[in-house]
């Protein structure tokens, strides 16, 4: 749904929320919350905010994801190299689309994001 006016994340109302345990998860047992605020009607780009409890599981990222970590920490592992990347809150990344990580949750993690399945007609 194209939404013709400014968005205000976590103040204007969601277009959608889910809820639900992490598939397959490698430690714990995570749980996120997703909650967008905008949906583009291509279905290519959305923002919003995701929380989730202690735990790790691995992910190979279906689209380019700009993420903004707003309370706790995340670790992200590149599955193809080992490299492992820690972000707290204030730190920003990029994952790009089709890269394979294993996201770990030590306690508990939010972070506002924006994604982009193609780029193209936006």
């Amino acid at each position: 749904m194209t939404q013709e006016k400014v968005i205000t994340l976590e103040k204007s109302e969601p277009v959608s929320r889910t809820s639900a345990p992490k598939a397959n998860p490698k430690s714990g047992e995570p749980f996120a919350n997703n909650v967008t605020y905008f949906d583009h009607s291509s279905g290519n780009f959305k923002a919003g905010t995701w929380d989730c409890t202690a735990g790790s599981w691995e992910h190979n990222h279906p689209k380019l994801e700009f993420c903004y970590i707003v309370e706790g920490s995340v670790k992200i592992i590149e599955e193809d190299s080992g490299v492992t990347h820690v972000y707290n809150k204030g730190d920003s990344f990029v994952v790009p689309k089709g890269t394979r990580v294993t996201w770990v949750v030590d306690d508990y993690a939010k972070k506002i994001f924006v994604s982009a399945a193609h780029l193209d007609g936006l």
